[in-house]
């Protein structure tokens, strides 16, 4: 689940940076949350300021409970209605960072023709992941698949800066709430 706002050339960018450490353990025991990636990426020549919250539930009931909830509306009061996107996973592994914090982020969404082979076009998908749950300094990799849009969304966090190829634009990520496993606040839930 993603929502994001495009923000304005002039919108208070260090004020995001310093918000979203304070408030990002709200999220770290959230019902059914598995991760959220508190994402954020200064403007470009081709793309705006943005801010685009990246979550992936255990329980889509937990999703349900949280759209619903204050501090959802809290969020729409703030920067106004969002489109909140979803995928169907395709996959989500973990690299050979995944015991650290990832500080960053990239997102490559790719448009499918009608005319898609859904089924080869979702193993080509497994592949590049496993290929990239292999590169170092990759956290973990999640592709998903929306049928209503044909759109593929692969959303890779990354212990440090990503390497220059790295396919997608290039977020930083403030705070990782992760109710499972490694999280910002440095500690490690018990399963």
């Amino acid at each position: 689940m993603q929502y994001g706002f495009d923000l304005p050339d002039d919108f208070d960018m260090a004020a995001l940076r310093r918000r979203i450490p304070e408030i990002g353990s709200r999220f770290d025991a959230l019902p059914g949350l598995h991760l959220k990636a508190f994402l954020l990426a200064d403007r470009t020549a081709t793309a705006p300021n943005r801010y685009t919250p990246f979550y992936l539930w255990d329980d889509p009931a937990g999703a349900a409970g949280f759209v619903t909830s204050p501090d959802f509306a809290a969020v729409q009061a703030k920067y106004g209605h969002p489109v909140v996107h979803g995928w169907t996973p395709i996959a989500h592994l973990q690299g050979p960072a995944a015991g650290q914090v990832p500080g960053f982020a990239t997102q490559h969404f790719a448009q499918l023709p009608d005319t898609t082979d859904l089924v080869q076009r979702a193993d080509d998908e497994r592949a590049t992941a496993a290929a990239l749950a292999g590169t170092p300094g990759v956290h973990s990799v999640f592709t998903g698949l929306d049928a209503q849009g044909w759109q593929v969304n692969r959303t890779v966090l990354w212990s440090g800066q990503p390497p220059a190829d790295a396919e997608g634009r290039v977020f930083e990520l403030l705070y990782l709430s992760a109710p499972g496993g490694v999280r910002s606040s440095g500690a490690v839930a018990k399963a």
